[in-house]
């Protein structure tokens, strides 16, 4: 089963491709465009830059702390699928960085797509997180990725190439999720930015996607515990397949798309009894993983 797409004042909701994006804009073309990938040193940000490069011939700037596997995965793209990457280290919670990151970004070409991808966050009891991690969760995640917004969308329309920006946002956006508190709310304000600018944009040369994967095996789940109480599960997907389906939203202009049936579940699961209710169940499984990674 695909992604589920929906957007809102839509006259029906549907699983598949062919769903609701500007109709006057054409599908993303990524062949030999710079496409700016934050978080691109592990996980699902490292996928999606394989992604990009393997399947679409993009080029890639690729951003994250560590800069030494940004210039592994940059020799690797390069090596691979003839393309060109830039690696650019930077850290997102640091406002400078983000200004020298789009600096550089767009002295290297017009930047036609955008994945912004950074992320981190905190598991375990709210009360446990330094009020100084709360500040670097809320910078990484909410101001770098709105800045990036607000500089990006002026870029993207006075090259009036016609490209897109998405935001990747989490299922603990649309599903309050405790024990990851401080980050669920961070990826909830993101997925109401999102959804809010796709209409805001939806009459200019450049669209804005919001995906919102549920979990995937990435350092960040097997760290929590949370692969290992999931094991193979459909809760837990494969990062190289999730960055197809993420790829793929954005290529095809998606206003909200969540990947795996399972999600889409749970994305209705409150709707089918009390709101207090599901979120109880999410605080279960989650209790479970801190028990096995105290």
């Amino acid at each position: 089963m695909g992604p589920l797409y929906h957007g809102a004042g839509a006259r029906r909701l549907s699983i598949g491709p062919g769903l609701w994006f500007n109709p006057a804009m054409a599908r993303m073309t990524l062949k030999d465009r710079w496409v700016l990938v934050t978080g691109a040193s592990s996980g699902l940000g490292r996928e999606i830059a394989r992604d990009v490069a393997s399947r679409h011939g993009g080029n890639l700037i690729l951003v994250a702390r560590r800069g030494d596997r940004l210039r592994e995965l940059a020799d690797e793209l390069a090596g691979r699928h003839n393309v060109q990457a830039r690696p650019i280290a930077a850290d997102l919670s640091n406002a400078r960085d983000v200004e020298r990151v789009f600096e550089d970004s767009r002295a290297i070409g017009p930047v036609y797509g955008a994945v912004l991808n950074a992320g981190i966050t905190h598991f375990g009891a709210h009360q446990e997180l330094p009020w100084e991690g709360f500040e670097s969760l809320l910078a990484t995640n909410v101001t770098a990725t709105v800045k990036f917004v607000h500089h990006l969308v002026p870029h993207m329309l006075d090259h009036d190439l016609g490209g897109g920006i998405m935001l990747v946002t989490s299922m603990t956006g649309l599903v309050p999720t405790p024990y990851q508190t401080a980050y669920s709310a961070s990826k909830a304000f993101l997925t109401a930015f999102g959804e809010g600018l796709y209409h805001e944009l939806s009459d200019q040369n450049v669209s804005l996607t919001t995906f919102a994967p549920g979990g995937i095996a990435t350092e960040m789940t097997e760290k929590t515990g949370l692969q290992e109480v999931f094991g193979n599960s459909p809760q837990i997907m494969e990062a190289p397949r999730c960055a197809r389906l993420a790829v793929d939203a954005m290529v095809a202009r998606r206003y909200l798309a969540v990947p795996g049936l399972f999600n889409q579940f749970q994305l209705f699961l409150p709707r089918l009894g009390p709101r207090k209710l599901a979120t109880g169940v999410v605080a279960g499984v989650y209790r479970k993983a801190m028990r096995k990674n105290p």
